[in-house]
């Protein structure tokens, strides 16, 4: 199989594990309160910056059973890409990690707007970024850390690409 392909299907495959973990849980990951165990993958962009778009189309496809609609599919989209692309330009992974917290006030604004203003948009977003410290810092970080020092995930999550760790 060609380089190309391998890479097309590991790809696909990340989207798709983002999709299934999303809708997994629904009920914790729509909502002024979230915990998207989904956000675990986004770490994976830091790794290896070929993970920013699989993600963030894994997300949009998550994102199509959301109450909020077009605006939670492309808005929640856009969070993660600028999200992922910001971890790839940082050199520590606990900083990587603090980026989808930095940019929580996109997810805020989206269901402040959805809402019809009926949520507190700072709640919200402290909610959102709070989840997201936890996910993508206190439980992502130490995993990464622990998996990328086994050889057969290193290969699975740098396959074909440059290390940068």
């Amino acid at each position: 199989m060609k380089t190309n392909t391998r890479k097309l299907v590991r790809y696909g495959f990340v989207t798709a594990i983002y999709v299934a973990l999303t809708w997994a849980v629904p009920a914790f990951n729509f909502g002024p309160i979230q915990f998207r165990i989904s956000e675990a993958l986004n770490l994976m962009a830091y790794y290896n910056p070929g993970f920013v778009i699989p993600i963030s189309l894994g997300c949009a496809i998550g994102n199509l059973y959301s109450p909020f609609g077009l605006l939670d599919i492309f808005g929640g989209m856009f969070h993660t890409l600028i999200s992922l692309w910001a971890m790839t330009k940082v050199s520590k992974d606990y900083i990587a990690g603090l980026f989808p917290a930095l940019f929580s006030p996109i997810i805020g604004l989206i269901i402040y707007i959805a809402t019809g203003a009926e949520v507190n948009f700072w709640l919200v977003t402290g909610s959102v970024a709070i989840s997201e410290i936890v996910i993508c810092v206190i439980i992502s970080v130490p995993l990464y850390r622990f998996l990328i020092r086994r050889s057969e995930f290193r290969s699975l999550l740098l396959y074909g690409e440059e290390e940068i760790i």
